[in-house]
């Protein structure tokens, strides 16, 4: 790559903090710092009462004296219509937020590379669909060319393998990476704790694979309830002491919080420090030991505990297939952490360097292949196009001209053989779907609906399932079904993300006529949905794409009003 090419970018979309990178001329994942010479940048906004808008520190910064005018966490409402709470008294959806952090990121890495190409946006492994195509939404709203949405495992199994891969003598300025995976062949389990999500993923990396064995985790565990639990446990001193609740009010609550972060922090390094606050003009100081830290989150950790052995039963792994533990995200710093995966897995668990960025550097890194890859698949394809050219003319001064049709086949046979050989080249990111999906169906009599799960969680993809239902009433003249990302039997616990309706069935269908769905998840994230009754051979199909959860009208609305703002 020379200095003058226009670079994509790699971006972690963090609940608490973002981070983007991009891959340096030397082929060196970089992150990019921000106008205050931090890498990682804050992911809140503020919105001024002059409509003015400010992301990163300066908005994290106004939460104490603004709360009504400062969103944070809103990655957490990913997928849902809205953030949780009024910002200025408006409604704000979760991608208009994101996508106002996205902006400001892309603002910084254009102050530091010029223009920049297109972007790979990473999100939690334990992302469902719709909150994948919330994220996409956003980095298009931001006026971002999103490449990719990747899991932030993969991503930061990806940084990793590629530092191995330099450890050992490898050529960084070397994009074809699958020899990174060739010299760092192993099992590792990426354990992700990061301030709004947990995320552990096993992930075989072996020849020119990455593959996902399985993953699991929370979607609303973090290290901001890590904090919280430092909060209440100053609150609830301070009312003992004064016989008044500072969650009362939410200005004191925001500074309490700001310092409850820190000491979370400072007893990552420290067995004790100090919780020093001040409401209604009563300071008050709180000791509190590492210990003490570790009484009130015991059943935090358990939780991520938990979530982790049943991954190893999901992947059908022992521990002692397992050949390294990495540790990602900010809060997985917290010593009790390391102590606990420890115990369990009899194995010292190893820190990301650079926890915070690991995952946009190998979002950065997957870009840069991406491009990489894109530049190689059109000099192949011109490469052969001219040489098809120079054919035809030596043909034609040779009068032995072929028919059009017959040259033109013969062209994209060259180039299609040519496509194969690129992509055995290439590096393979497999995957496994995150959450199960299913149908709703009937169940037993009296007992209402159930989530009929097809294809389980942690299956690897692309995989095709099929399931032999039956119709629920005599002489039914149509079947709806209901399509569902969830795992659990109670529907209510599981999010609908399409229909496939049969119509027209032939009267007189006994009740329980035999009807087969068949689904079909390709690697790309298209779910394709096929039913037939098999009596009358009357079928319906439907394909769900990750492609964009607002329609193209409003989605074009807002990238225009967000191109229009001046982030500060």
């Amino acid at each position: 790559m020379s200095s003058a090419s226009v670079k994509p970018v790699g971006i972690d979309l963090g609940t608490t903090f973002s981070a983007i990178s991009y891959v340096d001329d030397g082929g060196a994942p970089r992150a990019i710092p921000n106008p205050e010479g931090a890498y990682v940048t804050p992911s809140a906004v503020y919105i001024k009462p002059d409509r003015s808008i400010v992301v990163g520190q300066k908005a994290l910064d106004a939460l104490s004296e603004r709360p009504d005018r400062v969103a944070v966490n809103f990655k957490r409402d990913m997928g849902e219509k809205f953030y949780s709470e009024p910002i200025g008294g408006r409604e704000f959806s979760p991608e208009a937020l994101s996508a106002l952090v996205l902006k400001r990121l892309a603002q910084d890495a254009r102050n530091e590379l010029g223009e920049i190409g297109g972007a790979v946006i990473t999100v939690p492994a334990y992302f469902g669909d719709a909150r994948r195509k919330a994220t996409q939404d956003a980095g298009r709203i931001a006026g971002l060319d999103v490449i990719d949405i990747i899991n932030e495992p993969t991503a930061a199994a990806l940084a990793n393998a590629f530092q191995q891969y330099i450890n050992l003598g490898g050529d960084q300025s070397d994009l074809s990476i699958a020899r990174i995976a060739a010299r760092a062949p192993s099992t590792t389990m990426v354990y992700d704790l990061g301030g709004g999500t947990f995320d552990v993923t096993i992930i075989r990396i072996d020849h020119n694979d990455f593959e996902v064995i399985a993953t699991g985790g929370e979607v609303r565990l973090g290290g901001i309830d890590f904090d919280q639990r430092i909060v209440n446990y100053f609150c609830d001193e301070f009312r003992r002491r004064h016989g008044i609740d500072p969650r009362d009010t939410p200005e004191t609550m925001e500074r309490i919080r700001a310092t409850c972060e820190l000491a979370k922090i400072a007893l990552s390094d420290s067995e004790q420090t100090v919780l020093i606050c001040e409401h209604l003009g009563r300071k008050m100081q709180v000791p509190i030991s590492r210990a003490r830290f570790e009484q009130l989150t015991a059943d935090l950790i358990a939780r991520t505990q938990i979530s982790t052995e049943m991954l190893l039963e999901d992947a059908m792994l022992s521990w002692d297939r397992v050949d390294n533990i990495l540790l990602v995200g900010g809060s997985s710093r917290i010593p009790r952490v390391s102590r606990m995966l420890s115990e369990i897995s009899g194995k010292e668990p190893e820190m990301a360097i650079a926890p915070d960025q690991i995952v946009s550097h190998g979002a950065a890194l997957h870009a840069a292949i991406s491009v990489h890859d894109r530049a190689e698949h059109r000099a192949s394809t011109s490469t052969q196009s001219t040489a098809a050219r120079q054919e035809r003319r030596l043909d034609s001064e040779n009068a032995l001209r072929l028919q059009d049709d017959e040259e033109e086949q013969r062209v994209m046979q060259s180039i299609m053989a040519a496509d194969a050989v690129d992509a055995a080249k290439r590096i393979k990111l497999a995957d496994v779907n995150s959450h199960g999906l299913g149908v709703i169906v009937r169940a037993k009599e009296g007992q209402g609906t159930a989530n009929s799960v097809i294809i389980p969680r942690n299956t690897p993809l692309p995989t095709s399932r099929v399931k032999l239902f039956g119709t629920e009433a005599k002489n039914q003249r149509q079947v709806r079904l209901r399509i569902t990302e969830g795992d659990t039997r109670d529907p209510r616990g599981c999010t609908q993300i399409g229909e496939c309706l049969i119509r027209q069935l032939p009267k007189g269908l006994p009740k329980g006529a035999p009807v087969e769905v068949s689904f079909r998840y390709d690697a790309s994230g298209r779910i394709h949905v096929k039913a037939i009754e098999l009596t009358s051979r009357i079928s319906a199909d439907v394909q769900l794409e990750r492609t964009s959860g607002f329609a193209q009208e409003d989605l074009n609305k807002m990238k225009d009003a967000v191109s229009e703002i001046n982030v500060e």
